[in-house]
C-alpha cells in the first residue's frame, strides 16, 4: 500500500490494518482464530540507493549500493551482480596500483544504469494506473522486456528492443491514468473512504 494511502487514512493503524483484512476475504478467512502478537507499524517506502558508492580505495556492494523494495525479489541478484563487478573492478585497480574514485567511476555508472529500470518500476508501482498496465501487459514484446528486466537479463546491458517496449509500457500506463481519470477511477493509490 502506499504511503500516502496511509497517512490519509482517518482512523488509526489498528483499524486501517482491520479494514484491509475485511476487505481480502481469503486472507480474513486465513486469519480466523489467528492473535496478533504485536502491535501494527507501518513501513514507509524502503528502497534506497546510496551515493557516493565509490571512493578513494572503496567500493559499496550489494545492498550498500542499493535495496529495492522486495515486491521483485531482486535483491541477491543486485548483490551477486554488484559483488562480481565489484571483484573485476578490483582486480584491475591492483593491476596498475590505482584506487581511484575516478578509476571505480566505470563500476558505479554501470550499477547506476542497471538499477534504473528497477526504481522506474517500484516508483510507479503502487500507482493503480500503472500496475493494471504492468499486470496485464497487451502484447509479448512488452511481457519479454518485463520479464527480462526483473530476471537481471537487463542489468548489464539493455537491447534496444527492450528499452523500446519498457517506454510502450510506460506511455500505456500513461494512456491508462488518463482512462482512468476520464471514467472517474482512483489514479493514484488509495482507499475510498
Amino acid at each position: 500500500m502506499h504511503a500516502r494511502t496511509v497517512r490519509e487514512w482517518p482512523g488509526s493503524l489498528d483499524a486501517l490494518y482491520a479494514e484491509m483484512i475485511r476487505r481480502g476475504e481469503r486472507v480474513a478467512r486465513g486469519l480466523v482464530g489467528a492473535e496478533r502478537v504485536t502491535e501494527i507499524h507501518r513501513v514507509a517506502n524502503f528502497s534506497y540507493a546510496n551515493d557516493p558508492i565509490v571512493g578513494d580505495r572503496f567500493l559499496a556492494v550489494g545492498d550498500a549500493v542499493a535495496f529495492v523494495d522486495p515486491i521483485f525479489s531482486t535483491g541477491v541478484h543486485i548483490a551477486m551482480q554488484s559483488g562480481e563487478l565489484a571483484a573485476r573492478a578490483i582486480d584491475e585497480a591492483l593491476a596498475d596500483d590505482r584506487f581511484t574514485a575516478a578509476r571505480f567511476a566505470p563500476y558505479q555508472k554501470t550499477l547506476e544504469r542497471g538499477l534504473r529500470p528497477f526504481f522506474r518500476f517500484i516508483h510507479k508501482y503502487y500507482e493503480p494506473a500503472f500496475l493494471e498496465t504492468f499486470m496485464r501487459p497487451r502484447t509479448r514484446f512488452v511481457l519479454h522486456a518485463v520479464l527480462s528486466v526483473l530476471s537481471g537479463g537487463a542489468f548489464l546491458r539493455m537491447r534496444w528492443s527492450t528499452r523500446v517496449a519498457l517506454e510502450v509500457l510506460f506511455a500505456a500506463a500513461r494512456i491508462n491514468v488518463w482512462a482512468r481519470r476520464r471514467a472517474g477511477r482512483p489514479v493514484e493509490s488509495r482507499l475510498e473512504w
